[in-house]
């Protein structure tokens, strides 16, 4: 599909493929907003999340996911084509407690099959945790979320399916 003449991806249709996705899912992501400066993520704070319990702090490699996921799905809501991590870079900034996490992801660059994006992780309080930047192969390819639903609905269904990454 060409980028140029895929609409950005709605809220709904982004929220289908996060639940179509199992880590997602278990993640329990929620899509906060989709628009053309990128998405942004929430987060709810959930004791399994943490990785250092006499400190109550969450672990750092869910932290790592978190940009990841923001950087992958700012390049699907924008093109709405299957992509891949092939690179990935995260900055800790300050520790992360339970609690609601804002994610925000935007695409920086975006070619023909190689994109560049960046997502920032924050607490309730605007607090920067981590910042990242992740280079993204975007294939030729409908993700199979949205290829599945007919136009205008969200995609997904009332039982998950098995999605690639993003």
């Amino acid at each position: 599909m060409n980028t140029s003449t895929f609409p950005r991806l709605t809220p709904t249709q982004l929220q289908g493929v996060v639940d179509a996705n199992p880590f997602g899912l278990w993640l329990q992501l929620r899509v906060h907003s989709v628009d053309e400066r990128g998405i942004e993520l929430r987060l709810p704070g959930r004791p399994e999340l943490i990785g250092t319990r006499a400190l109550q702090r969450l672990h750092g490699g869910v932290i790592t996911s978190l940009i990841d996921v923001a950087c992958g799905y700012a390049v699907l809501a924008a093109t709405g084509q299957v992509v891949s991590t092939v690179s990935l870079h995260t900055d800790f900034h300050r520790a992360a407690s339970l609690g609601e996490l804002h994610i925000e992801g935007k695409v920086l660059h975006q070619g023909g099959r190689i994109c560049t994006a960046e997502a920032f992780v924050r607490d309730d309080t605007g607090t920067l945790l981590a910042s990242g930047r992740c280079t993204i192969y975007k294939s030729r390819d409908t993700h199979p979320a949205l290829a599945a639903a007919p136009t205008g609905e969200a995609p997904g269904g009332s039982s998950p399916q098995v999605a690639p990454h993003a």
